[in-house]
């Protein structure tokens, strides 16, 4: 199987031209004809991963942030670039229309990893869900849901607005959804999972009582890998595909 066709398997559940006018996806580095029979999957193509990636022998990595420069948002140093050309392996990154696929996209992972029920779409961009809600089994706290992120995601600790109230309906957004988190309330949301929130969102959450839970930009985005593991173990028959191992988020809370 071709670099190009396992493309065209994303591009099935997480059409490329979804993605928002800022990013850069696709096959960024490599040529889309080289045969693969392993690929690596993980969210950013550090130095730490592309060590993993030759030491385990892969022709292919998927990454989720995208691995070149583009206008608006500086990326990965050229240094990596130039890396990975010389080692001769291609890379996929798959980020704003996979952060919006459902199922096999990130937000799909997180509200699995939450153990939300009943999911579905609430806020679109263009013509796709980037927000989904879903109802938790059971009522929770506000701090009890907290307990529940911290071990969903292994975390040791998780920010939240300071709002106390019972807990059903949950709705989230994967890496920095803070944004969102107003209108997803108004689509009737008790809490807003997201990675990273700015100061004044929190505040604006706060005053309309919403708890908004910041669970950090990595451990939101990171259960993707399993997802989409999942769905291309079975549509690319022949190609074996890794999650990463060395993978390590790019800050720790001390």
């Amino acid at each position: 199987m071709t670099v190009r066709e396992i493309y065209d398997a994303i591009d099935r559940i997480a059409p490329f031209q979804t993605a928002m006018d800022f990013d850069n996806v696709g096959i960024l580095v490599g040529d889309e004809n080289v045969g693969v029979t392993k690929t690596l999957l993980c969210l950013d193509v550090t130095p730490r991963v592309l060590r993993e990636a030759k030491s385990i022998g892969v022709e292919l990595i998927i990454s989720h942030h995208p691995v070149i420069f583009n206008p608006l948002r500086t990326v990965q140093p050229q240094n990596i670039i130039y890396a990975l050309v010389q080692s001769g392996i291609a890379v996929i990154s798959a980020h704003t229309n996979l952060d919006m696929a459902y199922p096999y996209g990130v937000n799909d992972a997180l509200c699995r990893k939450l153990g939300l029920q009943n999911v579905c779409g609430i806020l679109k961009e263009g013509e796709t869900d980037i927000a989904y809600m879903g109802e938790l089994p059971e009522e929770m706290t506000t701090e009890d849901f907290a307990a529940h992120i911290k071990e969903a995601l292994g975390l040791s600790a998780v920010r939240c607005t300071a709002v106390s109230k019972m807990l059903r309906t949950v709705a989230v957004v994967g890496g920095a959804g803070g944004d969102y988190a107003l209108a997803a309330q108004a689509k009737g949301a008790d809490a807003f999972v997201t990675g990273e929130v700015k100061h004044h969102e929190a505040i604006a959450a706060q005053q309309a009582g919403l708890v908004l839970y910041e669970a950090g930009h990595y451990h939101t985005e990171l259960p993707y890998r399993e997802r989409l593991k999942a769905y291309l173990d079975t549509a690319c028959p022949g190609v074996e595909f890794i999650v990463s191992e060395s993978e390590r988020p790019p800050m720790e809370t001390l």
